[in-house]
Formats: C-alpha cells, sequence, structure tokens
C-alpha cells in the first residue's frame, strides 16, 4: 500500500502526535511546532489527567507550575522549599545506589557510568567497532582508513540503553533500557550476542518464540549493527560503514535521551541546565516527590518557551464531532468508496475506524476478477457479495476486455437481505439487494468514463423499471458526473426526474475538489440522514458514510406518475440517439486548438456573456488589458534607482515594508493571500476554492490567455483546483476580482504591479514573489499594520 498522493501535505496520510511542546526542544534542530504546518492543520486537545504524578497531587500541581515558568519569573516559595527538601534528601543520601542519574550533557553522563561500571561489574569486556570483515577498528590501527568510534565497556549486570529501532513492532526499540544478563561468544571466542533483561518484561515477546538464545528465558538479544538510528534505514549504509552493539551504560543519561521514561527515583544535577524546558522535563521523569533528589539547586535554570503559548492560540481546538453512524437498531448505517484497487488497499480499507461500525459497505474499482480468491478479502462479522466488470458486461461490449471495474458488498450478517438478479444481461456493472424487513432497495453501481452517459442512463433506467420504480431505493455508486459543474449533467438531471436525490450533491468527494461519488434516494429527505465525506489517504476518492433513521423513513417515493410518464418519453429520446455501442479507442488523440480559433471564440463566447452594470463592464476591461499587458511589463519593469547590492527585504524597508515568511507547500499563494486577510495562513483551501470556482463560470473570458502547456481552460482549472499547485497570473487575477481587492506584487529589482480586483485604489494587498523559488510571502508594514502605496508607487496597466 503507498501514498496515494506526493503532492499533498503528510502525504494524505492521517496523523497522530502525542507529546508536549513545554518539554525541552531538540538539541540539533528546531522545535517542532517552529513550522506553520501545526497552526494549519493540526487540531489539538489538552489531556487533562496526569498519569505519571496521578498519586502525588501536591507533586502534579508543582511540576505544572514549574512548566509554564517564564524566564525571568520568580519561582514561588512554596514550590522553592519542595525543592529545597529533595536537594536535603540528596545530601543524606536517602536513594537507592544505582537509581538513575540525569545530567545536561553527555561528558557528566559518562563520568558516572565508568564509575557505576567500575564500582558494581567485575570482567569489564571492551568491545570496539568493527569493519565489513568483522576486523576490529582500533585508535591507533594505522591500517584502517577511517576513525573507530569510542569503544564500548559492557559487563555482566551492567545497567544498559538501547540506542538503535530494532523492532518497534516488539518494543525492542531506542530507549529501552534493561540490565545485562549474559554474553554469547561464536567459535572465535568473540562476543556474537548480549543477552539483556528489560526492564518491561513486555518488551521481545516476538523476539522470543524465535531466538534459541532467549526462549522462555524473559531476555532479549542484540547483535552488532550499523551506525543508524533505525535498522530500516542500515542496509543502504551496511555496506560502507562500521558496525557496533546498539547499546549503552545507563546508570547515567542525558535530560533528552530521558524523555518519555518514568521511574520511581531519579537524581538530577542542574546546575549545566542550558536550554527552555529542561529543569521541567528532568523533575517529571519520577512519580513521586519522595523519589526525586537533586544533586545542586540552581532555580533561575528552571524557565519555559515563551513561544509555546502563542504557538497553542493559533492552533485550532479539536471540538468533538457528531458522530454519523449510530448504534441504535432503527438506524441504518452505509459506507460507500471507490477504492481504487481492493487488493492493495484492503489493509488500509479493513482497519478503517468506521469499517467495523458500518452494516453495508459498498464498493466500486475493486479491480479484481473472476479468479480472485475473495477469501483473502474477508472481514469478520461480514458476507462479501462480489460481481467482476467482466461478468457485468457482454462479450460483445467494449468494457467487457478492458481492466478495472468491479462491484463488491460487504454486509452484516446480522442484517438478513435479499439478492436481487436482473433477468437481462444490461451491461451495468451493479450489485443490488433489498433488506425486506424494511423494504428497502441498495443498489451499488459505477460508470466507466469510457461508457457513454445515454447507455449508462438507458441501462439504469431499464433496470429500476424491472425491480420497482415505486419502491424504497438507495442508489449508491461512482458515476463520473462531477455535480459541482456548471456544464450540464445529465445523469444527475434524469435520476431527478425519476424522483432521486443526491445526498452528496454539493460536497467534493475527490482529492481534485469534484463530486462523482453519490448517494441517491427516492424516498428519503434531510432530516431523516446523517452523512459526511471521510478522508482517506490511500485513494484519490474519500469515502461517504451515510445514515438513515428506518422509522422516520417516509412512506411515499419522490416521484409520481405525471414524473413517470416525462421520463418514458426521455428514455425514449435516449435510445433514439443511440445506434451503436461505442468503440472505445486505444488512445485519446485530442486535436490542438489554433491560436486563431481560440480567439474566434473568444469574442463569440464574450457576446454572448456580455455583462450590463457599467462597474463590472469597466473592471472587466482593466483585467483584459492587464492579461494582454502581461508580458510587455514583465519584460520592462525595471525599478529605477536600484542597486544590485539589495535584496528584497532590504528593497521593501526602503519604502517600510517587511516581509513575513509563508509556508512553502506550492499553496503560498492562497497563504500569503489568507495572512493578508486573517494574519493567518489556514483559509488557504477556501481562498483557491472560490477563485477556481470564479473561473468555472467566467472561464471563456479567460480561454484566450491560456498557456500552451494547458491548451483548454477546462485543463487549467483540473490543474489549479489540486492542493499545493503554484498559482500563476490567471488563478492570481481571479483572486483579486472575488476578493474585490487590488493585489500588489513586489518583486527583488522591480516596482510593485497592481493586479486589478476593485476599483478603489485603496483596498490593497499586498504580496512578495521568490522567481528563483516560485514562492510568495506575505508584506506588513513595520508596525504590522496592512501595507499601502499611493498610486505614484504602483506600476499600473
Amino acid at each position: 500500500m503507498g501514498i496515494h498522493s506526493n503532492t499533498a501535505i503528510f502525504g494524505n496520510v492521517g496523523i497522530i502526535a502525542i507529546g508536549d511542546f513545554y518539554q525541552c526542544s531538540p538539541v540539533a534542530s528546531s522545535s517542532i511546532y517552529s513550522t506553520l504546518l501545526w497552526c494549519d492543520h493540526f487540531e489539538y486537545v489538552e489531556l487533562k489527567i496526569n498519569e505519571r504524578q496521578k498519586t502525588n497531587a501536591s507533586f502534579s500541581q508543582m511540576l505544572n507550575r514549574i512548566r509554564k515558568i517564564k524566564k525571568k519569573e520568580d519561582m514561588s516559595k512554596e514550590d522553592r522549599d519542595m525543592l529545597e527538601k529533595c536537594y536535603q534528601r540528596f545530601l543524606n543520601k536517602e536513594y537507592h545506589p544505582e537509581a538513575l542519574h540525569l545530567f545536561a550533557r553527555n561528558a557528566q553522563v559518562d563520568i558516572h557510568n565508568e564509575q557505576m561500571i567500575e564500582k558494581i561489574c567485575t570482567n569489564i569486556r571492551i568491545f570496539f567497532e568493527v569493519n565489513n570483515n568483522d576486523k576490529e577498528i582500533k585508535a591507533n590501527d594505522k591500517r584502517e582508513t577511517r576513525k573507530g568510534g569510542k569503544p564500548l565497556r559492557l559487563a555482566q549486570n551492567a545497567r544498559v540503553i538501547i540506542t538503535k529501532n530494532i523492532c518497534v513492532n516488539d518494543g525492542i526499540a531506542n530507549g529501552v533500557t534493561g540490565r545485562i544478563v549474559g554474553f554469547v561468544e561464536n567459535d572465535n571466542k568473540g562476543v556474537s550476542h548480549i543477552i539483556i533483561k528489560c526492564d518491561l518484561s513486555k518488551v521481545g515477546r516476538l523476539h522470543r518464540v524465535t531466538c534459541p538464545h532467549c526462549h522462555e528465558q524473559n531476555t532479549i538479544c542484540v547483535i552488532r549493527e550499523s551506525n543508524t538510528i533505525d535498522r530500516l534505514e542500515c542496509d543502504s549504509q551496511s555496506k560502507k560503514g562500521t558496525k557496533q552493539f546498539p547499546l549503552r551504560l545507563s546508570w547515567a543519561m542525558t535530560i533528552h535521551k530521558a524523555q518519555g521514561i518514568t521511574v520511581d527515583e531519579v537524581i538530577i544535577s542542574t546546575k549545566d541546565l542550558f536550554g527552555s524546558g529542561m529543569g521541567y522535563t528532568a523533575l517529571s521523569r519520577v512519580r513521586t516527590l519522595e523519589g526525586l533528589f537533586l544533586i545542586d539547586l540552581h532555580v533561575n535554570k528552571f524557565y519555559c518557551n515563551e513561544n509555546v503559548d502563542r504557538v497553542l492560540s493559533q492552533m485550532k481546538v479539536m471540538k468533538k464531532k457528531s458522530l454519523i453512524f449510530q448504534e441504535s437498531p432503527q438506524f441504518l448505517n452505509i459506507l460507500f468508496h471507490n477504492i481504487e484497487g481492493l487488493k492493495n488497499n484492503f489493509n488500509a480499507f479493513k482497519n478503517h475506524h468506521l469499517t467495523e461500525k458500518a452494516h453495508f459497505i459498498c464498493l466500486t474499482e475493486t479491480w479484481l476478477r473472476d479468479n480472485t480468491n475473495l477469501n483473502k478479502f474477508v472481514i469478520n462479522g461480514y458476507n462479501l457479495i462480489h460481481k467482476s466488470r467482466l461478468s457485468s458486461f457482454s462479450t460483445s461490449h467494449p468494457l467487457n476486455s478492458q481492466k478495472g471495474g468491479g462491484i463488491a458488498t460487504y454486509i452484516r450478517e446480522t442484517f438478513p437481505i435479499k439478492e436481487i438478479q436482473s433477468n437481462k444481461h444490461l451491461n451495468l456493472e451493479h450489485i443490488t439487494f433489498e433488506i425486506e424487513k424494511h423494504n428497502i432497495v441498495i443498489i451499488t453501481c459505477y460508470r466507466s468514463p469510457q461508457q457513454s452517459k445515454n447507455e449508462f442512463l438507458i441501462n439504469l433506467t431499464q433496470y429500476l423499471k424491472e425491480i420497482g420504480i415505486e419502491k424504497h431505493i438507495i442508489l449508491i455508486g461512482d458515476f463520473n458526473e462531477n455535480t459541482l459543474s456548471n456544464k450540464s449533467k445529465t445523469i444527475e438531471k434524469q435520476l431527478n426526474i425519476l424522483g432521486f436525490v443526491n445526498m452528496f450533491k454539493d460536497l467534493a468527494t475527490t482529492n481534485s475538489l469534484t463530486s462523482i461519488d453519490c448517494i441517491y434516494s427516492n424516498f428519503i429527505s434531510n432530516k431523516d440522514e446523517h452523512h459526511s465525506v471521510v478522508g482517506t489517504f490511500y485513494s484519490f476518492h474519500d469515502a461517504l458514510s451515510f445514515c438513515v433513521n428506518f422509522e422516520n423513513k417516509i412512506s411515499n417515493v419522490n416521484v409520481d406518475n405525471k414524473l413517470i410518464v416525462e421520463n418514458e418519453i426521455e428514455t425514449e429520446n435516449l435510445f433514439e440517439k443511440i445506434l451503436d455501442v461505442p468503440q472505445i479507442p486505444k488512445k485519446n488523440y485530442k486535436r490542438k486548438t489554433k491560436s486563431t480559433e481560440r480567439l474566434q471564440t473568444h469574442h463569440h463566447r464574450r457576446k454572448l456573456f456580455k455583462k450590463d452594470t457599467n462597474r463590472t463592464k469597466c473592471l472587466k476591461e482593466k483585467q483584459i488589458l492587464f492579461l494582454k499587458n502581461l508580458k510587455v511589463i514583465r519584460d520592462k519593469n525595471v525599478l529605477e534607482k536600484f542597486s544590485n547590492e539589495l535584496n528584497l527585504s532590504q528593497q521593501l524597508g526602503n519604502i517600510g515594508l517587511k516581509i513575513i515568511n509563508i509556508l512553502a507547500d506550492g499553496n503560498c499563494f492562497f497563504r500569503a493571500v489568507s495572512h493578508q486577510l486573517h494574519r493567518h495562513e489556514r483559509d488557504h483551501v477556501n481562498i483557491r476554492s472560490i477563485a477556481i470556482k470564479y473561473l468555472i463560470e467566467n472561464g471563456n473570458e479567460f480561454e484566450y490567455f491560456i498557456d500552451e502547456q494547458y491548451t483548454t481552460i477546462e485543463n487549467y482549472i483540473t490543474r489549479m483546483s489540486r492542493n499545493s499547485t503554484y498559482a500563476d497570473h490567471l488563478v492570481i487575477l481571479a483572486t483579486a476580482i472575488v476578493l474585490n481587492k487590488n493585489i500588489i506584487i513586489h518583486e527583488l529589482g522591480k516596482m510593485p504591479i497592481l493586479i486589478p480586483g476593485s476599483d478603489f485604489i485603496e483596498h490593497q494587498l499586498h504580496i512578495c514573489y521568490h522567481p528563483d523559488t516560485l514562492h510568495y510571502d506575505s508584506v506588513l508594514s513595520f508596525d504590522d499594520n496592512s501595507a499601502f502605496l499611493s498610486t505614484e508607487n504602483i506600476l499600473i496597466t
């Protein structure tokens, strides 16, 4: 199973991140919250129960106060007195001799660990790194071209920590602690395995099943590994690098290394704390105040990163969402998804949180064949019905020999149903069954883009009449007709005539913000159902969840006899339009429209769509003039008295403006506009959406200005609709128009260009453009107010 799109944020994968921003930040890199990804794409909830210190309320309250103490703020006398007692207990040596010591720096850690191994252990062994020939690399060996790392000094009964992710699923991971209980020697009397008893007995359960050294011993063993954090990364480096046992002595460790662990006793040195959150992180490792000992006490070293409050205030608070699926027996829960390959995506689909709550799971584009072993796709508690594309179309139909397609339905075993088979070969991909107890028919259907809409509608209408149009019917599927488009929607129109209403009519159901997946019904009103679009990371399509109340369902269908008569006429007309089943071409050849033809079409359409109001007409002329002159503007626009020594920040600074950095993810223009409007970037999706809607509604105005790479306005809109697609001049102009703002673009060495969206010069949004990286940033004045330039300082077309 792979990530469906590599342009979406986080590969379109849902992420749950658990942690505490107030703990110490990484040593060698910036904090995880330093990127605006957190503000734009994460919602947060604060967990209220302190599990580690829940039995010691006063200690927990003290930690919460120290957690948020500011650098120049005095610690309360109460908290200082509590810490002073921890210092006195250390002086009285009330701790266990092998209690964990925490230091800020590695040098202090090494000194303590060496003292402890000399004090506690005998027969200390020294382990050097080895090369690819398993020869030891020593510091004084002149034959080795690369310098070996510091040798390990280990012994039986030594406390150690694992420094590599060996098998995360089995708990054998970086940070796991334990004690050495033995060594396994090879034929050359060298050590091949080191046997460890971990502090947590659950670590290594899978390892012990197959390991001859650890079987039934409650231990694990490690071998020499390449020098990477994760074993999955080691294959590419093992041929070139050295190997060493992934262990380190652990009577002491750095505070950074100790993040995440829980102990009964800890001894901490505070004199060398060097960063925000370090003191709080160290103190909070222990369960009770009585288990805390301080080697020294420097209260001025306890302080938080004050940016954390600001970051959390900008993040969206997670709101509890109402459940779509209801567990009451009076509700019917349906999940529909165009899965784009059941074989590749089965595990992800099976483990989706809604799957086990649905009574019926309807799938299209399973891509399975008649000879596929369906036992591989069984879900406990469900019966599976599948129908391949081959079995859905006659041998003479072009789609019979085409790959893809396929319909599947998973039915909860507790739901008795009757499958309905047509007595005709309809050339229609569908599965139909009836819930006899409630007299509801459910049809799952798929129309390939290679099947004409007319043929599909004729076959579907015939089938609906065959099973009884007067019945309560739920029609589910992907019909490959975008209901959000302004173009003619033949399928939707015909189904509306038959009395069917699309419950997902106004909702985008794909990554490209189209709505081609649908659930129609001829008996359900909106007040009787709950529905939602559910994101998935493995398919271009989102899933649709749908819940209907049996008790409140309307007794009569939405169609009357008059509509049925009208529909018969409509169907007869459809029959007249189809003479032969269309042949599917091997390739899709599209003639490129000549520029003269496009120009003539453009002028023709402009006559058809000419506006009446003077203001709109005037504004349109300004915008068309801008588009016509854009190339000339770009070529001749040079800032007078410009120094090559200036950068863009300095250029803007000369006129009292500054750059506000915007996340570079392909949505930067829309993020910058969002920042101009709201002082945050979160509204970029909505801004792109309304700009695209404007382009769809006024496409004829822009078609003449489409670049050769797109050939048509439709292709351009399809591309610009995608998340993380860089904006160009057309969509920027559309954004200016829908927002009724003049967008001022600043660029190094050039005079700011006005992109016209408003008749009023004071309606300005300021963006700067970096052509080398195709990136946009927001621009404000020095005092953080909105920027403004007079007409003499702006290039106006």
